[in-house]
């Protein structure tokens, strides 16, 4: 039996943990997960020599969690509003292609990091419900230290939840593997923070470690 395939857009190395870590943790024997990082992540922000650390930080990452493969592309870093909105598109379209995923997880329209909305945008037309449509349900996804920080628009107001009590140390350690990203307490991306943050998601829908998403769209057919 073929198993069901995932695929996950991060604007940023670190992204797809943050956001997705402990569901690729939980399900990764019954079902495949793939992440495609836009960005090599270092480029108005460190040297350019960091992003080969980066892309060794999220291979490791990825691994600890039981990702079954990382795709890197090289968009510009903070700088995804600097490029044609189709050129983002394509890339997404290209590797919903070559992954065909029932599943697509993509950033939050809410994010405060403009290049994460990018990624909501691009990815709600890469998956927009045209006749032969390989992705049946869009996800959108909360990553700490932007979804939490956008004090414009509307927060970001999960509607599926998912048990992630028994990988939460799983996804906290692959997290620890981005030694540059991590940030000690009570930023949001320290470990505490992480742990704090899915036991606040949990008290809201009764259990004790959740990561939310946002169900977008599901033209599955079915419930």
């Amino acid at each position: 039996m073929n198993k069901v395939k995932n695929l996950i857009i991060a604007a940023h190395p670190d992204d797809e943990i943050l956001g997705c870590g402990g569901t690729i943790a939980k399900y990764n024997k019954t079902q495949e997960y793939y992440v495609l990082i836009l960005t090599g992540g270092a480029e108005n922000r460190y040297d350019k020599s960091m992003e080969s650390v980066l892309h060794s930080h999220a291979l490791k990452a990825n691994s600890k969690v039981g990702t079954k493969e990382v795709f890197f592309e090289q968009l510009p870093n903070q700088g995804l509003d600097n490029i044609p909105l189709t050129a983002v598109i394509q890339v997404i379209e290209k590797y919903i292609e070559i992954v065909r995923p029932v599943n697509l997880f993509i950033h939050s329209s809410q994010d405060l990091n403009k290049d994460h909305r990018i990624v909501y945008e691009a990815g709600i037309t890469a998956s927009r419900p045209f006749a032969g449509q390989i992705v049946r349900k869009l996800y959108s996804y909360f990553v700490a230290s932007s979804t939490e920080w956008n004090r414009i628009e509307n927060s970001f107001i999960p509607n599926t939840y998912i048990d992630i009590k028994d990988c939460i140390d799983k996804k906290i350690e692959a997290m620890k593997c981005y030694e540059s990203e991590c940030r000690p307490y009570p930023h949001p991306r320290s470990p505490e923070a992480i742990s704090i943050y899915a036991e606040f998601w949990g008290i809201s829908v009764g259990m004790e470690y959740i990561e939310p998403f946002q169900l977008i769209q599901d033209i599955s057919g079915h419930i």
